[in-house]
């Protein structure tokens, strides 16, 4: 039962076959459901019961007669504690493909007057009931109704529909995202008699449609142009997620560790580390569990693993924190101010812990661990694999994995094999996803666009309007020098801004000075140097991505992955080039260990996986540049504004 003074989440949701077939469980559930979330466990009204039995059962139904049973509906659906709930919030998949979503506001009216001065003036603005008022205003006369029931003015159905989507949008991540379609509409299904059908000739607000008894036609064919038969489990799933931030995680990593953060978990962040830290404090008395968190890049998995650490390190408990990227935990350790002993290479805790030694041991970025653990280029310990160390010294292990991210032959682990590898322990594994996006100004309209730009089904920018603009800001350029020159200007207000390029130059230089990289003429750039060098002004190759001097040198995959900056240019080089209607792998192009895949489509798998991680670096803004004039080409017919 919720406690306290806000409510918590209404968890009642079903697809609309179920609900019709299950119509008086399902009411029960539903109240059920109410009095759990209710802040004091009260009961529901009869009328918050008469709409669960008769409006939400007519959409419900609405749909089933239409082929869409498989739609999921939301009942009493709120995604903050100050929000209003919307009556029924519905998701599923739009006709023309993607995620689809509808909010619908219900009424059990059975009449409703045009809003005037000669009914009670209570409900309209303080002008309209000033004594002595001619007439309505503008805004009254046209969002405001009178109920008869209440004998008061109302907002329009459709006003509420729309202060229900702005509420939706504010608090909901998945709703910055351009891609996912949310409608609205308000369904009056009592309302028959014919002086009250005049509520669906006006719009108050554009595009929101009222219904009512007598438009069952017009209610259905909004159904059908909202969603299509496929099933809606993916899009209620993603319904409930959350998030929101922009704060570098470099810079609070310190603060993090210790406590003190700009960050704010969310939803299963915050699942996570709440079932981790139960665990540690209360180990599974029978199998041992260990956590599986799984989420693409800019999701927070380096933010909840520094969390858990530091949560650990505070309540006495010994953890330690260890990752597949050399740079990232490098960088961490760094700023984890005090805590440095805490971040271990994987040979170390292989050979100086014990089976279930340490409390606590988070393993960042495990798509990029080797089949064992290695010194230097030697594979370490036959008889034991990465996972199986990680796992068998903590009486707690976390992994926190992408597949996607995976480059070269030698990483191994997806989350399938990772799962499989924890099974033979044995082991009880416990998975959580991270699904929406904190990077990138927490642009889920971004994160959508390069994962479909990757998998070879690319989008066409949503940058936004005047009214709503999308505050990740995406570019092309068909220009190095000028995409360097952009940078350059955010580096000078004082932005952390890095150029990075695809493995496609040879490297014969480890020291930051020769430019290797020259993907144009007149215009060449060194890598980023390697830890061994002497050059003044030029960051060592781990601190590439955070430390001053790091924007004259070009970075890789190595030296970006895991980490972030403000602002971001991607060197797209000949070695993946868009041919057509897909990405093309170029062989003779990759100097990287790459090119020791000797499937073609598994190398092109891998090379879009290191665009994608170099991509997804910016957490202000990207600028992408092409050697391949049909790569430029398809940028530009995508609509993403040019340089």
């Amino acid at each position: 039962m919720a406690s306290g003074s806000e409510w918590s989440e209404l968890e009642a949701y079903w697809p609309a076959e179920e609900m019709v077939r299950d119509r008086e469980r399902v009411k029960d559930k539903i109240a059920a459901c109410y009095r759990a979330a209710h802040p004091t466990g009260q009961e529901p009204s009869t009328g918050d019961i008469d709409s669960w039995r008769e409006s939400v059962y007519e959409v419900a139904t609405a749909l089933k007669d239409l082929g869409l049973g498989q739609v999921w509906v939301f009942v009493e659906y709120r995604v903050h504690p100050k929000m209003n709930p919307i009556d029924v919030l519905l998701a599923g998949h739009h006709p023309q493909g993607g995620l689809s979503f509808a909010a619908v506001e219900l009424k059990q009216w059975s009449s409703v007057e045009r809003p005037g001065l000669a009914h009670l003036a209570k409900g309209l603005c303080a002008e309209c009931r000033k004594p002595g008022a001619a007439a309505l205003c503008a805004q009254c006369a046209i969002e405001r109704v009178y109920a008869p029931c209440f004998s008061a003015h109302k907002k329009h159905p459709a006003v509420q529909v729309r202060d229900n989507l702005e509420s939706l949008k504010q608090h909901h991540s998945m709703f910055d995202d351009r891609y996912v379609r949310i409608a609205g509409a308000a369904y009056l299904h009592n309302l028959k008699d014919p002086q009250s059908q005049w509520v669906s000739q006006v719009m108050p607000c554009p595009g929101i449609r009222t219904f009512t008894a007598r438009q069952p036609a017009k209610l259905r064919e909004f159904l059908k142009a909202t969603f299509s038969p496929l099933s809606g489990a993916d899009a209620a799933e993603a319904l409930l997620e959350r998030r929101r931030s922009t704060a570098l995680l470099t810079s609070e990593t310190g603060a993090v560790v210790n406590g003190h953060t700009r960050f704010s978990l969310v939803e299963n962040q915050l699942r996570a580390v709440n079932e981790v830290m139960d665990c540690v404090r209360t180990p599974s008395a029978g199998l041992k569990k260990v956590y599986v968190v799984r989420g693409r890049a800019g999701t927070g998995k380096s933010l909840v693993a520094l969390t858990l650490l530091g949560d650990a390190i505070r309540e006495g408990y010994d953890a330690r924190f260890v990752s597949g990227g050399v740079a990232s935990r490098e960088n961490f350790r760094s700023g984890a101010r005090g805590y440095g002993q805490k971040f271990m290479t994987l040979n170390k805790l292989a050979d100086k812990h014990a089976p279930n030694e340490i409390d606590l041991i988070v393993c960042d970025e495990a798509h990029r661990l080797t089949e064992r653990p290695m010194k230097g280029s030697f594979y370490m310990r036959d008889g034991e694999s990465s996972v199986e160390v990680i796992a068998s010294r903590a009486r707690v292990p976390v992994f926190f994995i992408d597949g996607d991210q995976r480059l070269f032959a030698d990483e191994v682990w997806s989350e399938d094999l990772l799962i499989e590898e924890i099974l033979k322990l044995p082991a009880e594994v416990v998975e959580i996803g991270f699904d929406r996006p904190l990077r990138a100004v927490g642009s889920s309209t971004f994160d959508t666009w390069v994962k479909r730009l990757l998998d070879g089904a690319p989008l066409e920018w949503k940058a936004g309007d005047g009214t709503e603009s999308e505050p990740f800001e995406l570019y092309y350029s068909d220009s190095a020098a000028r995409m360097e020159k952009f940078l350059q200007s955010k580096l000078d207000t004082g932005a952390s801004a890095r150029m990075t390029a695809g493995m496609c130059w040879e490297w014969t230089d480890t020291s930051g000075t020769f430019p290797d990289v020259a993907p144009e003429e007149d215009w060449a750039r060194p890598w980023n140097a390697e830890d061994s060098h002497g050059t003044p002004g030029v960051p060592k190759r781990h601190y590439w991505a955070t430390a001053e001097g790091g924007f004259g040198q070009i970075g890789c995959v190595h030296t970006a992955q895991g980490l972030e900056y403000e602002w971001g240019g991607v060197i797209m080089g000949p070695d993946l080039t868009w041919n057509s209607s897909s990405w093309h792998v170029n062989r003779e192009y990759v100097k990287s260990k790459a090119i020791r895949i000797d499937s073609d489509e598994i190398l092109t798998e891998r090379l879009r996986n290191a665009y994608g991680v170099l991509l997804t670096r910016s957490i202000r803004g990207t600028v992408v540049y092409s050697t391949d004039p049909a790569t430029l080409e398809l940028f530009a017919r995508l609509k993403v504004p040019k340089l």
